[in-house]
């Protein structure tokens, strides 16, 4: 009887060590994942979709011993700041003035690199009166929605011209619908004026013979800015700072990428169910756009929207905006200022430095 204790004893002994050191196993095999946000359907969130289908999150992350996993943004589902604060994604790229007022309120993310300059575009009907953003005082203007960058942009351009933004002296009247219904609101007169992202800016303008009256990416003002950046969550950049780092530098190859590789971006998109279209006009559009990433001129974009959307009341005049531009842009250790990518040899330059122009 003592024996058969004994050989009890001993084969739970044996079987508790066994799964110690396979949940050990397991603790040592498990891997830290990256989850990264992206979209269907948006043409300039090209470079997410390259990094995404040519592997280059999975190759940055694999370098550290990590790996890559992708939430899908639905249409229609939660927006990315709900995703954010909601704590299901841990990067992720789009239009940075959107998220401004936001992350006034505590969304919690930082910027860490410019990744595309120039996709929004405003127009009038052809027989309009507005000749510029100087005639728009007074005016009905259509947008995506009224956190929506081409509503932070606009605004930064109407003060520069003495025209009211401010709540003490408001000039203009902004209206948001949906993306689909902006350019039939333009050419039925329900606004004056419309504010739309490509690729839906250029299929209005080709479709209904708009009249541009400002390009972001051709603009004095908008020029060396950037529209659309990558941001990390302070959870990330708290927990794992390498991975946040990783990410960043495979989303600026993936732009380099686009940038010397504008056709085979679009065709990539198209042939993956990523974006839909004709592929020589979504090429042709990614041509149009500045895919060179910059960090310092990601911030610098950030620094100024930042200061004079302040002035114009949209951010608060409590907030310290040092504060503020300080923690909303940060520089990683491990990530250049930027990448270029040579076709013919398939290799990828760092870019350092502090860049000011392009």
């Amino acid at each position: 009887m003592k024996k058969t204790v004994l050989k009890i004893a001993a084969l739970v002994l044996a079987s508790s060590v066994a799964v110690t050191s396979c949940n050990k196993n397991e603790k040592a095999d498990a891997k830290k994942v990256v989850r990264i946000n992206f979209q269907t359907g948006t043409l300039c969130a090209a470079p997410v979709h390259v990094a995404m289908k040519m592997g280059l999150f999975d190759e940055e992350l694999e370098k550290i011993g990590q790996k890559a996993e992708y939430v899908l943004q639905a249409e229609g589902g939660a927006t990315l700041g709900e995703m954010i604060a909601s704590g299901k994604v841990d990067a992720g790229y789009g239009l940075y003035a959107t998220q401004l007022q936001a992350m006034e309120n505590g969304l919690p993310i930082s910027y860490t690199s410019g990744i595309h300059i120039g996709c929004t575009k405003y127009y009038v009907r052809s027989d309009s009166d507005i000749q510029s953003v100087k005639d728009l005082r007074g005016k009905k203007i259509g947008v995506p929605g009224l956190a929506d960058s081409s509503v932070m942009n606009l605004k930064r351009k109407l003060m520069d011209v003495g025209i009211g933004v401010t709540a003490d002296n408001n000039e203009v009247e902004f209206v948001a619908y949906s993306s689909s219904d902006l350019a039939i609101a333009l050419n039925n007169g329900a606004v004056d004026v419309i504010g739309a992202h490509d690729p839906v800016a250029t299929k209005g303008e080709l479709a209904y013979g708009f009249r541009k009256i400002l390009d972001t990416g051709t603009d004095e003002k908008f020029v060396n800015e950037y529209c659309c950046q990558q941001f990390v969550t302070h959870k990330l950049l708290s927990e794992n700072p390498e991975g946040a780092a990783a990410v960043t530098r495979a989303l600026q190859k993936a732009s380099a990428f686009v940038e010397a590789e504008p056709r085979a971006a679009a065709q990539l998109q198209i042939e993956n169910d990523l974006v839909a279209g004709d592929l020589d006009f979504n090429a042709a559009l990614l041509e149009e756009l500045n895919f060179i990433p910059s960090r310092s001129l990601g911030k610098k974009t950030f620094d100024a929207a930042a200061r004079q959307l302040q002035t114009a009341g949209i951010l608060k005049e409590t907030t310290d905006i040092e504060k503020f531009i300080a923690q909303g842009y940060i520089e990683l250790f491990g990530v250049p200022d930027g990448y270029t990518y040579d076709p013919k040899t398939k290799t990828y330059t760092e870019i350092n430095g502090v860049r000011t122009s392009f």
